[in-house]
């Protein structure tokens, strides 16, 4: 018998990230899921509602459907799960009993501040750069500092499902659209992660830089610095290609490069620590997040968000192999510890969830 009503956005990052542990939880019978609003306000009897990458597409809250849904649910939860530490959709806060991000700001009251393109490096890119964006767009930042409590760390999406396959998971994702969320159960990995990656990847790339540019000035000027950085390095593997030519090459590259893309988590971190390869990252250390691989000099290499040492760390970690392989080991330990504490970890928070502070 469910109690729990699971409102969710149907894509592949709800479907093999985002509600892995919902999905895979002992309980799982606790959750309903569905996709229509409409039918929460009319046919749910539950009195939880967790909210699931709600107001993406498009991208506007609907502050209607949040106050009718805040008047008929006993307690109400948003899980946000954009990609970086910024959010947003903050408009959401007062009206939820608690908001959960798969990344936040260690400074909170970054959060009362208006930040351009919504991202901290976004911000710093304009602000040093004069970078900005043909469609500027102001988004509402917290007000009472009182409503900072509500924001909470779930998990990011170094616990989903890997390695990535767009045409089986949007197959899966078509097919909960018909028959419900929980379909999409048999089409997960159910590999062990063995240290054995360690000892397979053979390093044929020394750095694995592939990446293609987004669409929004602010947030792809990050990438081109790189890109101009590198460009003519023979070291560095740049263009892009398929997903199985791309999962083929990170199972055996020496040291993956992985930017910052629409938020700084990206697939390509957990990729290289689960391949056995080093992660080269632009510094994370104004972000808190979980699985947490991010640790300077122990689990990844941080550069800096102008990249002027990115060659310098490279160079360093092709040269010293036995520090190189220290870091990859760390952080292969590190993360598969971790993941291990997932179901503990989830039932923490759904006991947050149902005591709604």
């Amino acid at each position: 018998m469910s109690d729990i009503t699971i409102l969710t956005f149907y894509d592949r990052i709800a479907a093999f990230h985002t509600l892995k542990p919902f999905l895979f939880f002992r309980e799982a019978k606790r959750f309903v899921y569905t996709n229509s609003p409409d039918w929460c306000l009319k046919k749910d009897r539950n009195r939880i509602l967790v909210m699931v990458r709600w107001f993406i597409k498009p991208d506007r809250v609907d502050l209607d459907l949040l106050r009718n849904l805040r008047d008929k649910y006993e307690r109400l939860v948003f899980f946000h799960d954009d990609a970086g530490g910024g959010i947003p959709r903050l408009e959401v806060l007062p009206y939820v009993d608690l908001f959960y991000q798969k990344a936040l700001f260690k400074d909170r009251t970054l959060y009362m501040r208006e930040l351009y393109g919504k991202e901290l490096f976004s911000d710093f890119y304009h602000k040093k750069y004069g970078v900005r964006d043909p469609e500027e767009r102001k988004r509402a930042v917290v007000e009472d500092p009182e409503q900072l409590k509500k924001l909470r760390l779930s998990w990011n999406i170094g616990i989903g499902d890997f390695p990535r396959s767009t045409g089986r998971e949007r197959f899966a994702v078509a097919l909960a659209r018909v028959f419900g969320m929980p379909i999409v159960k048999p089409f997960y990995h159910h590999e062990n992660l063995s240290e054995r990656v360690l000892a397979e990847n053979k390093g044929l790339y020394p750095v694995h830089a592939r990446m293609g540019l987004v669409s929004r000035p602010s947030i792809a000027f990050h990438r081109k610095l790189i890109l101009e950085k590198i460009q003519g390095d023979p070291r560095f593997v740049t263009g892009e290609v398929g997903q199985r030519q791309y999962n083929r090459e990170i199972q055996q590259s020496k040291i993956i490069l992985s930017p910052f893309g629409w938020g700084e988590l990206c697939y390509r971190d957990f990729e290289a620590v689960r391949n056995g390869a080093l992660l080269l990252k632009p510094d994370m250390s104004h972000l808190e997040t979980w699985p947490n691989v991010f640790k300077p000099f122990e689990t990844y290499v941080p550069f800096s968000w102008d990249a002027d040492d990115l060659i310098v760390r490279a160079e360093q970690y092709l040269q010293d192999e036995t520090d190189r392989k220290r870091i990859v080991r760390n952080a292969f330990e590190t993360y598969r510890s971790q993941l291990e504490e997932l179901p503990n970890r989830f039932e923490r928070i759904l006991s947050e969830i149902e005591d709604g502070r």
